[in-house]
């Protein structure tokens, strides 16, 4: 009997091994995500491999030790476009009934499998919002992940975005990277909602990583990821989808431009940004500044793709934030080209126009600074550090932002700036 049990122990120490290495259902990638209601959190995670006869969840509650509450997971099969063509498994759930400022802890997974507790705070709309905005960050001299881990975990953010390019890129390695990058960022990720939509290097195969990997709010039109908007108490957040522009996608851009335009004239919120990945205005080392085909078309638009500048101008746009250009600069109110100057450039009141600030400076391998572009007469600050930018609202009357330098002074701010609206 004695060898009879050990036989079992060893044959069921043999199946458990087998089972783990034929396939991976460990929890991966997990991240947080707003749904444009106040009242929901969304969680998205991936396994490498499929859940068979396995429902996966996530389930919540007030306190570590009890996890009372548990929502049903969808799960999505999809194929990496590399040579090996990848299947992956992206698992979204939904925390419902949440209450604004209420602390949650959860854990995600199935019965095969669970990941770590994490906790969040329920976003509180009525209060003031602590964001960090940046595009362009990379797992290579990625400078300011840790400082964003570490601004997470310090209670001084409420909320990500990341405004296009993320990984460099996200598909490559047949995904690895992508997995890589997405794991790197769950410190951050799994603890406060982190808010995406494409840029020119998550364009790949029809944008497949940004619509499997992510969960945003729908728009009603594709509901793919790429273009959303959120009300966050005070503000209307718009993200719009540039790449439409770049790749010549003439029949999405109608689209989207339709989108937001209608998005628009329900708009109540006190403040209004919008958030692209490509600018419509910064400094190159061209004398025109971005003047290239991609960033007139998107501005000023033509017969067959409509521009955005004179819809930000008409809505009374506060603040347009993009990325692409790998470093940071901020402008005046600028209205077809011409900047709306006044007394002082850190204090702007009741600007006529949207303010520019280019914020692609978070992390990649190709960085530049000031000294790599000719400054334009719209430019009011350039700088060539690493970093992302801080933006704060404080009431209905005042938003403030400014730059974290993430490599050499880490935590230092840089170029406050204010506006004031009454």
């Amino acid at each position: 009997m004695l060898l009879l049990f050990i036989f079992q122990l060893f044959f069921d120490f043999v199946m458990t091994a087998a089972i783990a290495t034929s396939g991976d259902n460990r929890v991966e990638q997990v991240h947080l995500s707003l749904s444009g209601n106040m009242n929901e959190m969304i969680v998205t995670w991936l396994t490498q491999s499929p859940l068979p006869n396995v429902t996966p969840f996530v389930s919540y509650g007030l306190s570590a030790d009890n996890l009372k509450w548990t929502s049903k997971a969808t799960t999505t099969k999809w194929a990496d476009e590399g040579e090996k063509s990848v299947h992956r498994y992206t698992h979204r759930a939904t925390m419902k009934n949440m209450s604004p400022g209420q602390r949650y802890y959860y854990s995600v997974g199935s019965s095969q499998a669970k990941s770590n507790i994490f906790w969040f705070t329920q976003p509180d709309p009525s209060q003031p919002l602590r964001m960090a905005i940046f595009g362009d960050l990379s797992l290579n001299k990625g400078f300011s992940i840790d400082p964003l881990i570490n601004a997470t975990h310090s209670g001084d953010l409420d909320i990500i975005i990341h405004i296009g390019d993320l990984a460099y890129d996200l598909q490559d390695d047949n995904g690895n990277v992508g997995d890589d990058y997405m794991n790197a960022i769950e410190p951050m990720a799994a603890y406060i909602p982190y808010m995406v939509f494409p840029g020119n290097h998550e364009v790949s195969h029809n944008f497949n990583h940004m619509v499997n990997r992510f969960t945003m709010p729908k728009n009603g039109v594709y509901d793919n990821n790429l273009f959303w908007s959120l009300d966050f108490g005070m503000i209307h957040f718009v993200s719009l989808n540039t790449e439409y522009y770049a790749e010549g996608m003439s029949k999405e851009t109608k689209a989207q431009y339709e989108w937001f335009v209608d998005d628009l004239k329900e708009n109540k919120a006190k403040w209004l940004i919008v958030l692209l990945h490509r600018p419509l205005y910064c400094s190159t080392k061209s004398a025109k500044g971005c003047h290239d085909p991609q960033d007139i078309i998107t501005r000023e638009g033509n017969a067959d793709f409509p521009g955005l500048e004179q819809v930000f101008i008409d809505n009374k746009v506060d603040v347009v934030f993009y990325g692409h250009k790998h470093t940071y600069e901020r402008m005046w109110p600028m209205k077809h080209g011409i900047p709306i100057k006044s007394e002082d450039s850190s204090y702007i009141k009741n600007p006529e126009a949207p303010v520019y600030i280019l914020t692609g400076a978070a992390g990649c391998h190709s960085h530049s600074g000031p000294d790599d572009s000719i400054a334009q007469p719209f430019s009011i600050a350039r700088l060539g550090n690493y970093g992302y930018t801080k933006f704060h609202l404080h009431n209905s009357t005042h938003i403030s932002t400014h730059f974290i330098d993430t490599s050499d002074n880490i935590g230092k701010p840089l170029d406050r700036f204010y506006i004031e609206k009454q």
